[in-house]
């Protein structure tokens, strides 16, 4: 199982996939840092909000953001065919539907730390680098920012873990991208519609303060609005359901004579 983690792992981030999502993080954070620059100079006209650490703290609250896009670093894991378990190679030759299922989930997991991690350097250097002229930035800012990350991460992995459940359990891509948004972006948003007021159901309400992992990304900005131990227990309920579901799914399904349509290569077993 390790040696099908590390191959998988090291095969995944030097895929052609991996090198465009850095480079998509990277214009992310040059586009934020020009959109300060362009607010402070031809619309604000001062300083005022807008110093280096302005955007760290704005920053904060789009960490829902990475969230909605886990799903292509399950999707990079995952690989570009329906894994089929028929094929055999030195390294998963005595791995079982389950092992491949867990290995590829936790390599998805490897892989958003890997990500997380150069995000975060990657944000304050080039955060740092545009906003030289309003001052560098402080220690105390950057370490707040860090547990802010810290805090994030179990609620990422679980994102990661919908994404993957929902590519074992369509062979059609297209499907399990358009599951995973439904899961977490338009089923989350109705229900906070319904448990905000002026609606305030309170079946939905409670859902939405106790079950929803959406509304904990904007908890995370503020030390007093935080509740790590609700992020923890939380993440962890949506991943072992998840992975229940998807390893379920994945263990039941005849995948040796998928249709042609599925996008996959496979032959019959004979």
């Amino acid at each position: 199982m390790f040696r099908y983690i590390y191959t998988e792992f090291f095969k995944t981030i030097r895929s052609k996939y991996s090198i465009k999502f850095i480079l998509a993080i990277v214009a992310t954070f040059v586009l934020a840092n020009l959109a300060m620059i362009a607010f402070r100079d031809y619309v604000y006209g001062t300083n005022d909000g807008t110093y280096g650490y302005n955007i760290i703290m704005f920053a904060g609250g789009f960490f829902w953001m990475p969230y909605y896009v886990t799903i292509f670093i399950s999707d990079m894991v995952f690989g570009e065919t329906y894994p089929d378990p028929f094929i055999k190679d030195r390294i998963t030759k005595r791995l079982r539907r389950p092992h491949l299922y867990i290995g590829k989930l936790l390599t998805t997991f490897l892989m958003l730390i890997f990500y997380v991690a150069f995000a975060f350097i990657a944000f304050i250097g080039i955060s740092t680098l545009f906003q030289l002229s309003t001052g560098t930035l402080s220690g105390a800012v950057v370490k707040d920012f860090a547990v802010n990350v810290m805090c994030a991460v179990p609620l990422l992995a679980a994102g990661c873990s919908l994404g993957m459940m929902a590519l074992f359990c369509f062979e059609r891509k297209l499907w399990a991208f358009v599951t995973f948004w439904v899961i977490t972006i338009v089923v989350p948003r109705i229900v906070m519609l319904l448990g905000a007021e002026p609606i305030s159901i309170a079946l939905f309400k409670t859902i939405k303060d106790k079950v929803l992992l959406t509304p904990q990304f904007t908890t995370l900005q503020f030390f007093a609005s935080r509740d790590v131990p609700q992020i923890l227990i939380s993440s962890a309920v949506y991943i072992i359901v998840s992975t229940l579901i998807g390893g379920y799914v994945f263990c039941r399904k005849r995948i040796d004579n998928l249709p042609a349509d599925a996008g996959n290569s496979y032959k019959k077993r004979k």
